[in-house]
């Protein structure tokens, strides 16, 4: 049945099989007791009841919604051509219907289940972005499509929605001129929306509503909608985010909430990553995310849990002469203008590397945040920051500058100097004596040249 064979259908319960375990093998500590994942979970196959009452409150909302603005329906059923389906349905004599081969079926991924589906999506885009619906303000307009299977699994689409009266004529040619089928059709005259369109919702959900978990009460409806990822419901975005309505467990209903946060009775603050933190109201907090201590040898140890994964705050260090310690770790052309001009004053260009200095100093002034102009790297040269760090390194260039002046080999005084140190070395150990302190400084007539590989008295020039 829809197109599944017996190897689609094994695969796709061995899938919710697994997540089932997961979610009741894995738990949250709350310290009193220990609450599996899946009573924090709903989808439309695990807690279906909590997920097909949630959904018909936002189909329910969202006739109210239109209701106080005076909004007309519009209801269309969008269908694909003949090439798409696998099968036709013939009626037989005994008024009974059969479904059959269908030879305009074309086999390719042009035309498969997942492709029909888009076709679907495309059109509704298309409808919403005609010019009659842009010509309707945003919030006087609002629509809500369901995908569902013909027998042979072909998908094909429901589309309701809402608009002012003065534009419902208009809006049906639009509808009608975007239709991929002749089959297709499109009603005006509907007394209640949220019956007739749940209707349609309710049929793919009545196995789902009797199987109570158990996996092997789904039907091949069921397992068609998870097996080619096909969306049950889509909405408008004409309420507020539902992760908001469900944080509240339901203390408003959508079309309060919504109006509420509109005018600014309702507060939401998120953390960096978009997650809601807290939600509150004029007389208080409404909710504030807690957090939970999550342990793993609850069932099964070996299960994997669910990580806390928390990011570094990142705090500019000072020493006391207001010197940054931990400058930025992104590149500098990667830096934002202000930060990098505030990266710029923070800088000291006596303690600094000046070439780092000499970098973030051209940026600025590419970017034209300073005055001046750019200079090549090697124009700055860092012989004052050594200096002011290590005062011995103008001895040692002095020192350089006497041995290049003065040219003379001086091997044998270093291999004579190399032997009477280990001979006095020697003397030292057999007279058991603490060994003196000498003095190796080079006597400045005697060394003249400078320009062997290793001697004891290179400098690293």
């Amino acid at each position: 049945m829809y197109g599944l064979t017996k190897e689609d259908r094994k695969a796709v319960l061995a899938k919710l099989k697994k997540q089932q375990d997961y979610l009741y093998d894995n738990f949250i500590d709350t310290g009193v007791s220990k609450i599996p994942y899946a009573d924090f979970f709903q989808n439309a196959w695990h807690n279906s009841n909590r997920y097909i009452a949630e959904l018909n409150h936002r189909v329910w909302s969202l006739n109210e919604y239109a209701n106080d603005k005076g909004l007309k329906c519009i209801f269309a059923v969008l269908s694909l051509p003949s090439e798409y389906h696998f099968k036709r349905q013939i009626t037989l004599k005994s008024g009974k219907t059969r479904l059959v081969r269908n030879d305009s079926y074309i086999n390719d991924d042009a035309h498969s289940v997942v492709a029909g589906s888009k076709i679907l999506g495309n059109s509704v885009r298309s409808i919403l972005n005609s010019k009659v619906f842009r010509a309707i303000p945003k919030d006087d307009r609002c629509y809500v499509t369901t995908r569902e299977a013909h027998k042979d699994g072909t998908c094909h689409l429901n589309f309701m929605c809402f608009v002012p009266a003065d534009y419902v004529d208009n809006c049906v040619k639009a509808i009608e001129h975007r239709f991929v089928d002749e089959k297709s059709y499109c009603r005006v005259a509907i007394n209640n929306p949220t019956a007739y369109i749940m209707k349609y919702i309710f049929k793919t959900l009545d196995d789902l509503r009797k199987s109570k978990g158990d996996l092997n009460d789904l039907s091949d409806l069921t397992l068609w909608y998870i097996h080619h990822k096909i969306p049950r419901v889509t909405m408008s975005r004409t309420f507020i985010s539902l992760d908001v309505y469900r944080c509240l467990k339901g203390q408003y209903n959508l079309h309060k909430m919504t109006t509420m946060y509109n005018n600014g009775r309702l507060e939401v603050l998120l953390d960096n990553d978009g997650k809601i933190l807290q939600i509150s109201n004029d007389y208080g907090d409404l909710y504030m995310r807690r957090r939970s201590f999550i342990r793993k040898d609850w069932l099964r140890e070996d299960k994997p849990c669910l990580k806390v994964h928390q990011k570094n705050l990142s705090v500019e260090i000072y020493d006391v002469l207001g010197n940054l310690l931990n400058p930025p770790v992104l590149p500098v052309p990667d830096l934002k203008s202000y930060e990098l001009l505030s990266y710029y004053y923070k800088l000291n260009p006596e303690t600094c590397n000046l070439q780092h200095y000499g970098l973030v100093q051209n940026e600025c002034i590419k970017r034209g945040l300073i005055n001046g102009q750019i200079q090549s790297l090697n124009d700055f040269s860092t012989d004052l920051v050594e200096t002011n760090i290590n005062p011995y390194l103008n001895q040692f260039s002095k020192f350089k500058e006497y041995l290049n002046a003065n040219p003379k080999k001086v091997d044998d005084y270093f291999t004579t100097l190399i032997a009477l140190s280990e001979e006095k070395r020697i003397a030292d150990n057999k007279n058991r004596k603490l060994p003196k302190t000498f003095d190796f400084t080079p006597i400045p007539e005697a060394i003249i040249e400078h320009d062997r590989q290793s001697t004891i008295y290179d400098f690293g020039a």
